[in-house]
């Protein structure tokens, strides 16, 4: 069996963070797919060329299920994939998930099955989006007072989630953002501190609610306000400094006392291994799309449990890249808690024919049972997109 074909689509069917989408298919029919998460931020162009690339000069031809040989190939013969960025990893990581559905399907076995076998029976899972305009069932609103983050969190709540994630830190309504984000003003400071508070009175003391910080503040503007979250009891306390800088995350998590997360923009085990080493943060949170793929989040995982560290998978993109960081939710026995954005219009999930969001009951998200990644694509939907066809 090899790789005969590929297609790479630029999804352009809805708003939120619309997903790039690869389609491996070998000389046998079996086609796998993979979704490349650079599709927000700057970058979402350079995704499709670095995919397109990859393919072209090392995956045509290639034996898919051959996975392990191929990351090698890709981690050394590129030159900058030792060493590379989002933009590389995210390609490798794409490349990876696709062969690794190409050969759960000719196998007939779910990916988790060929990596050790489910070590559990559902996936707890946390729901991000909701003070976005990602939030579609309320009319796409966002909160900005302290009232209406609360009344949104209820709502979440009340749908069955029993965690929930925010950054509570963007300006007002009409105001632009601080020039200096690494400096927390007192006033931003203080809308921060009542928005988180106003969510904790609304759920109530036994829903997880966990602060996004996006990497924004200085080393002291982020122990300040750490210390100062502590009293409304947050599950983790998420990249409040710049993840590049291991010692001021280290400086940080030595002098607050919440759970610190951290780990959307690190890639591959390489740059997780201080992290790890050093025990700087609590909760590792490598993204299966742009860390390495499903090949090298193990690895991680791995390396984190003989530091008894958990792993929490960083996922606010489409149906397909739920499904892969399902696939090692399932099998990885230091998994914690897996995040969603399952909010968003239903033509974000419907890209695919079995998407998880929907399947969610009680914040437990059923694992798949399907070969590969257990699902497949929506030909309807995926042809009303640009495509490249190579080969």
């Amino acid at each position: 069996m090899k790789i005969v074909a590929a297609d790479i689509y630029d999804v352009n069917l809805h708003r939120w963070k619309p997903p790039i989408i690869l389609r491996l298919t070998t000389d046998e029919g079996i086609y796998g797919v993979a979704e490349f998460p650079l599709a927000y931020g700057t970058g979402r162009q350079a995704a499709i060329a670095m995919v397109k690339e990859m393919v072209e000069s090392y995956v045509l031809g290639a034996d898919p299920t051959a996975v392990e040989a191929m990351w090698h190939t890709l981690f050394r013969r590129t030159f900058w994939g030792q060493g590379g960025g989002p933009v590389i990893y995210g390609g490798m990581s794409t490349i990876d998930i696709a062969l690794w559905d190409i050969k759960g399907k000719a196998l007939g076995r779910p990916i988790y099955d060929l990596l050790g076998g489910k070590v559990r029976d559902t996936l707890h899972v946390y729901a991000n989006g909701w003070y976005s305009a990602e939030w579609a069932p309320g009319g796409n609103r966002v909160p900005d007072s302290p009232e209406e983050y609360g009344e949104i969190a209820a709502e979440v709540v009340a749908l069955g989630y029993d965690g929930l994630k925010f950054n509570p830190f963007s300006p007002r309504r009409g105001e632009r953002r601080p020039g200096h984000e690494r400096v927390l003003e007192p006033w931003r400071a203080d809308l921060g501190y009542a928005r988180v508070k106003a969510v904790r009175e609304a759920v109530g003391p036994d829903v997880a609610i966990m602060v996004e910080c996006h990497g924004w503040f200085g080393t002291a503007s982020a122990i300040e306000m750490g210390r100062r979250l502590v009293d409304l009891a947050p599950y983790f306390y998420e990249e409040p400094v710049d993840a590049m800088n291991v010692a001021c995350m280290k400086k940080v998590s030595e002098n607050v006392p919440l759970k610190i997360a951290a780990g959307e923009r690190l890639y591959t085990r390489y740059m997780f291994r201080e992290y790890i080493e050093q025990q700087v943060i609590d909760i590792l949170q490598p993204d299966v799309g742009m860390a390495g793929g499903i090949t090298e989040l193990k690895k991680i995982a791995a390396y984190a449990e003989t530091y008894d560290l958990h792993i929490q998978p960083h996922n606010c993109h489409g149906p397909i890249a739920t499904a892969a960081a399902a696939q090692i939710d399932a099998c990885t026995t230091n998994f914690l808690i897996q995040e969603l954005v399952p909010f968003r219009d239903a033509i974000a999930y419907e890209l695919v024919n079995e998407p998880l969001e929907p399947q969610v009951v009680g914040s437990q998200m059923p694992i798949p049972t399907g070969p590969g990644l257990g699902v497949t694509l929506n030909e309807e939907l995926i042809a009303r997109c640009p495509v490249i066809h190579i080969g």
